[in-house]
């Protein structure tokens, strides 16, 4: 059964990760957003909340430690077009000791629409290595607090399938 698509005022009760008015160099062959602007559009959101919650350069830097992409899919529920107001807002799903599940929804401000998600698991490694290592105690414990905040929200969104944390 595929989940109901929250309202545009419910997704907004989340943070705007990314806003912007989608420029005419974001405009394809068929007089909308193209999908590779939707796609950078949706990482830097995903990127903005790993920054705020402490993934950055210094962390990267510092500890020798960050976050691949590991898989995405990306769903189309409405147009954009050039010219339109849209943002991002990025719902925390699930983490596991070295993964995390999440997803990015855009709202047409112009339209009053769901545009897209993208929903995402990220691998947290050891740069050294190049392979999956433990979140450290500190940065786990502010996904989690982030996972308790959007576990309470009364909503959700139709997900892939076999993505996620395999426990």
């Amino acid at each position: 059964m595929i989940a109901l698509l929250p309202s545009v005022e419910e997704v907004l009760k989340l943070p705007a990760a990314r806003r912007v008015v989608a420029p005419p160099e974001w405009e394809d062959g068929n007089g909308h957003v193209n999908v590779t602007h939707f796609y950078r559009f949706h990482m830097e959101a995903a990127e903005a909340e790993l920054i705020r919650v402490g993934v950055e350069d210094t962390y990267r830097e510092d500890r020798g430690l960050s976050v691949f992409s590991m898989e995405q899919h990306l769903r189309y529920l409405a147009e954009v077009r050039i010219g339109e107001e849209i943002s991002a807002h990025v719902r925390w799903l699930d983490r596991g000791d070295k993964v995390f599940h999440g997803i990015s929804v855009v709202v047409n401000h112009t339209t009053g629409a769901l545009a897209n998600t993208v929903e995402f698991v990220e691998g947290h490694v050891d740069l050294r290595t190049r392979r999956l290592a433990p979140f450290p105690s500190d940065l786990a414990e502010r996904i989690d607090a982030e996972l308790e905040r959007h576990r309470s929200l009364p909503w959700s969104l139709p997900l892939a399938g076999p993505m996620g944390v395999r426990r």
